[in-house]
Order: C-alpha cells, then structure tokens, then sequence
C-alpha cells in the first residue's frame, strides 16, 4: 500500500514536467502515462524509494536584522555571508546593502544548508572588515561585543608599577651551543655547516625568578608558571568566542587531503605569503608607549605544547650600530621568557582546538642590559620600539636532539634551523632537499602575525609541517598600530542543473548547466556552463537574458559533434570550452532561487519541457548554492556525491551532501579551476 502511494505522487508530480503533444488529448494521456511509468522504473533503480517530502531545496532562506554599531569608522555597507573572510576564499556574500555608522538594516538572504551559522559584516570606506557570528535562526545581529572586547585589554592603569625585576641567570641558547661547535656541529648523527660563523655564539636566554610579587591582580605561579608575569582573565566577551573561532577556523585550515598537505595537516604557508599584510621578514610588533604589552593565549593544538616556550626581544632600528648587519644585531640580543605554553581542555576534556582565554602575561621592558639579580624594569615599552618572537622548543637541555631548536617570527633567523632533519627540516620544500610539495623556504617564517575584528594575532608553526595553527596568542595591548586585511569575498553562486531526457536519464544531471551570480542589487549574472545533450536543448523562462529561447549548442557555437561523436560541452574529462554569460535586470530584492525556478528547458527532440523538480519527484532539474562540481559524463549523481543517495530516501539526513565528492569523478567547476 505504501508503495501505491509513492507511485502515485511521483505520477501527479512527473505530469508538470512533460509538455503536450500535437496528436490530441488521448494520445497523450497515453504517452504520457508509458513515460511517467518509464521514468519511474528508470529512477527507481538508481534512487529507489524517494521520500515523499523530498523538495530538492538545498537552501535556508532567512532574513536578519543587522544594527551596523561594529568599532568602525566610516561604515559604508553591510553584508551577510558564508563564513569569515579574513583570508578565506570559501567565504561569500549572500546579501548587502548600503549603510552608514549606527543604520539599522534588514537583509534577506539565500544560505547554503550545510551553514548552520552565517557571519554579518560591517565594512568601512578602505574594505576593512569586522564580522559578528550568528545562527540562522536568528532575527537581528549587533556588534555592541566588538567593544566591549576592547575593554579585556590591559590599559596603562592596569599595568603592575613595579621598578625592577630579579632575574635568573641566562642559559645559552640552542643556536649558541650549536655555534660553539661550529663547521663540525653534529644534530643526530648529521653534520651542519649552518652554525659556523653564524652569529648565534653569544645569544642567551632570560627569565624572571620565582617568588616575585606585582600589584594590579598580576602575580607569577611559582609552582607551574616559572618565569611569567601573568593576570587571570574571565573569557571571552559575549558573541567574541563565536567570532574567534570563525576567523581561526577559516584563516587556519587545520586539515586536508589535497596535493599540498602534510599527513593530512594543511599546508597554510601558500595563503600566508599572498596576504597583503603578512611580513615574511619583518613579523614585529611596534610599541605604543602607553599600555603594557601583553600575550593571551587563546588555543594550542600542538601535542608538544609542554615543550614550547614563547621568548621575545627588542629594539630601534636607532639602535643598531653602524655598519651592523640588522640580522647579526638582532642574534646579539638577549631574548627574554614571556609564556610556557600550557593547554586548557574543555569540558568534555576534548583538546585540539579549543579555544580558552584565561591567562594574560606581561612583557616587561628591561631599561638596562640584563644580569643575574636585580634589574631596572618598567610594565610599559616606551613608544617605538620593534619587538620580535620566537619559540624555543626544549624536549631536552641536548643541543644535539633534532627536535630541539629555537624558529622565529622574522624568517632570516630560521634558515639553520630549517635545515636540521627530520623535525624541522620535513617543512622545507621538496626542491631544497625538504619533504613538503611548495613548502617553506630556508628563511621563512615560523610565526605568522594578523589582525581581525581589530585584534591582532600570532599563529605559530613549531615544527614538522606549514600548519601554522600549533599555538594561536593574542596580542592584549601595547601596539602602536595594526595592519588590518581588506578581504573581497565574492558574491554566492547558484548552480542549476538538467537531466534532457527523464524516461531514460542516467542522472549525471549535467545536460544542461546554468550558472546565476548577483553582480548588483538589480542585476544578475546567468551563464550557461555546460552541456551533456545530444539533442536540440533549448533554454526557456530566463526573463531578460540574452540567450533566452535559443539551443544550447548553438550557444556555444557547438552544434556538429565533436572528437567523441558527441556534442558535449563541458562535461568531459579535459574539456574547457569559454562559458556563454550574459545580464539579466531583476526587480531589487529579487533572490536567485526565485529567479531560477521560472527557468526550465525545452527537448525539442522528444518534444518535452523539464522544470525545477517539485515534491515527491525525481531530480531532473535541481538547484546547487554554490560553485558546483557536477558529475563528470555518464556518472550518476549518487556516484559522485554518496550522500545524495540517503538525502534522496530521507529529507532530514545528509542535506549537505554536496560538500562531499568522491575524486576524479566530478567536472570541476570552471570557476574555481579554469587555471588548473
């Protein structure tokens, strides 16, 4: 029984998709019941049972309520979209308006399903951003927390008033005891050349003595925290956590499968050297003069973590002697002990990638040359000076252990740790000996530094792979100036894909591929993309486009067959034929999927029209929300993307499973790899 139910919504549903005949109403009530049987036998080996609610509606429409308050100045618009957009390329814009400090506007937007969070966003006159996180479920978004972010900073009051600071006598660094051994310097059983006349002779490595008291809420934990000058902080502000967690977590892939991955750990070294404001060379902070400088750390994903140890130096560029190197001056420097990292699990005592916030420590500003006992010491750098990072990873005191060693934020000073094998070394790209596809120079960097939501960030690389994301730090205060990134996230796209012949489709669902973009508030941007028909195709109900009522391959100006006997275009493997585009004006607050589900085809072969699918039916025509990687010729849906199967017989499962491609076996979208 339940089956005759099935077979007669499918009948009802299939009936909208078959246009009449010019042989009259009784033949073609026939054929049109020997088609719809056909069909549903044909579907039925592939899908089986489709559940009966089925829609094919892989989008969440909503609207949101945005109040444009973030801490901006000159707010020239507002927008909604996917995901963060600090150095993010998955991020895209799905509405925006105009709007100015203090607006309130109300945005209506067309969201992937597989987001069950999407980002509003104010952006000043320059394109610098600043991003709240809300669920979709939500009506309005404030950015009233941006602020009261600012006020878990340290400022000038809170800073401790101590003079002067005990110190502990030094001990040299791993590249200073490496350098004693110069050209015949031996790391596991390998010799180095790197440390010979390097300049590391004389670093050494500082830090305060236990048992020191500050005032303030400052203090320093002598049973777990030696050599750190530290306040105990609440957290996150309300909505920043959300905020935090979006921009690391799109700004740090922290795993991957791709070419360019490091066992499964994604190679971030790529995107850190195409940001406008990232400084391979030059990762220094420069001091205010007003407020202490302070680190907070905020997450730790590295297993090592109790082997890290963050150190920081200063200094004016003033400073340097004449005829001095910068490089050679900076390895003279006394490097001075600001954290040793430590991980806070949450409370499922889960550890990778939580985020915590619950410790801030002091870098004090030493106003003479450090000595074992007392010395001269202020809580606030006076303005101007360039402070470096660096972390010394210390498994052991043995300088020649292959995971001891000390990398920086300024890529010059790595080059001799970077060719240590094994630990460090794997991270360097394979044409200099390394072991990672276009991986790190000799002399990059192994701290990367940022600024979002006008906070700035430290992320770092202590090891083995490109990760960046082994230790994340905010930057509490102190600094004169941040370079904030100017993202351009691009506008969502729509995919629309056909099946031309029901009764017998394989449900590749490429014979007819459009593509719909918003290039304005009253424009569109509609692109037939490609086609797996052989036969005359003709494109119907596209209001306003230029390609309207034409055939498909005489859009592409490919109406012979082509090497295979085929007339495809787009949809076999090797295949890259220019795309057909064109504008459509639509009435301001039209969306895409309204638009598009007035768009069918035409098969003027079998003499029958295809529109959107609707309940209960089979997928002939369905509408992807993004840059879709439909199936390569000849493949069926389901063979592509598995979960499309279980989507199919059950509603509620697996509505993202179009985020889920088996490789090679999909046509790449053109849009995302027309340079591949």
């Amino acid at each position: 029984m339940k089956q005759k139910v099935f077979v007669m919504i499918v009948a009802i549903g299939a009936s909208t998709l078959f246009g009449c005949s010019k042989y009259g109403d009784e033949f073609d009530e026939y054929m049109l019941e020997q088609e719809t049987q056909g069909t549903i036998e044909n579907a039925t080996k592939i899908f089986g049972n489709i559940d009966p609610n089925q829609d094919w509606n892989s989008i969440n429409s909503g609207s949101i309520t945005i109040t444009a308050n973030a801490s901006l100045d000159d707010i020239v618009k507002v927008q909604v979209l996917t995901e963060s957009p600090f150095f993010n390329s998955n991020s895209k814009v799905l509405s925006e308006a105009e709007a100015s400090n203090g607006d309130v506007v109300t945005l209506k937007y067309d969201a992937p399903n597989c987001y069950s969070q999407l980002v509003a966003a104010c952006v000043n006159r320059k394109g610098v951003y600043h991003i709240q996180v809300f669920d979709v479920n939500d009506t309005q978004v404030k950015f009233s927390t941006a602020n009261a972010a600012r006020m878990t900073r340290a400022s000038g009051s809170e800073a401790p008033t101590f003079t002067s600071i005990v110190l502990n006598a030094p001990r040299k660094s791993f590249n200073a005891l490496r350098a004693e051994q110069g050209a015949s310097c031996t790391i596991s059983g390998n010799t180095y050349t790197e440390w010979a006349n390097s300049g590391w002779e004389n670093e050494l490595m500082w830090e305060p003595a236990d048992g020191q008291t500050f005032d303030n809420g400052w203090k320093m934990d002598t049973e777990k925290n030696k050599g750190h000058i530290y306040r105990d902080i609440n957290g996150f502000a309300d909505g920043e956590e959300a905020n935090v967690k979006a921009i690391l977590n799109e700004f740090l892939v922290k795993t991957s499968n791709d070419k360019y991955s490091v066992s499964g750990k994604k190679n971030n070294i790529r995107l850190i050297r195409n940001s406008q404001f990232f400084k391979l060379n030059n990762n220094y902070l420069v001091t205010d003069g007003k407020n202490p400088l302070t680190l907070i750390p905020i997450q730790a994903w590295t297993t090592d973590f109790k082997k890290n140890y963050i150190y920081y130096y200063y200094y004016k560029d003033s400073d340097i002697p004449a005829g001095m190197d910068e490089v050679a001056y900076i390895k003279s420097l006394p490097k001075y002990k600001a954290i040793q990292v430590e991980r806070v699990t949450s409370s499922d005592n889960s550890k990778n990638g939580v985020l915590f916030r619950n410790k801030e420590f002091l870098l004090p500003y030493y106003k003479e040359s450090p000595v074992k006992g007392k010395v001269e010491a202020s809580a606030i750098f006076p303005a101007g000076y360039k402070v470096g990072f660096l972390n010394m990873k210390r498994f052991s005191d043995d300088y020649k252990a292959n995971n001891n060693g000390c990398t920086y934020g300024d890529g010059r000073l790595n080059f001799a740790v970077n060719h240590i094998k094994g630990h460090f070394n794997s991270a360097i790209d394979k044409t200099l000996g390394g072991s990672t596809l276009e991986g790190m120079q000799f002399d990059d960097p192994r701290i990367a530094i940022f600024t979002a939501n006008d906070k700035t960030y430290m992320c770092f690389e202590d090891g083995s792979d490109c990760n960046f994301c082994d230790m994340v730090i905010e930057i509490g205060g102190g600094i004169a100036e941040k370079l904030e990134e100017t993202p351009e996230p691009e506008a969502e796209a729509y995919t629309m894909c056909f099946e031309d012949r029901p009764q017998t489709a394989d449900y590749d669902l490429n014979d007819v591929v459009l593509r719909c973009i918003r290039h304005s508030p009253t424009e569109l941007q509609l692109t037939l993309v490609a086609t797996g028909a052989d036969d005359d195709v003709y494109i119907r109900g596209a209001k306003g486009w230029q390609y309207n009522d034409q055939e498909v391959h005489a859009i592409f100006h490919a109406t012979e067959p082509g090497k295979s006997g085929h007339r495809f275009v787009n949809t076999e493997k090797g295949q890259k034929v220019d795309v057909m585009s064109g504008f459509v004006t639509v009435q301001e607050g039209l969306t895409i999927p309204e638009y598009l589900k007035d768009v069918y085809i035409e098969n003027k072969t079998t003499g029958r029209t295809v529109k959107l699918s609707q309940k209960g039916e089979y997928p002939f025509a369905i509408i992807v929300p993004q840059e879709f990687d439909y199936p390569m010729e000849h493949t069926t849906i389901t063979r592509v993307y598995k979960e499309f199967l279980t989507w199919a017989q059950n509603v509620n499962e697996s509505k993202d499973w179009y985020i889920y491609a088996e490789a090679n076996q999909f046509f790449p979208s053109l849009f995302k790899n027309w340079n591949n």
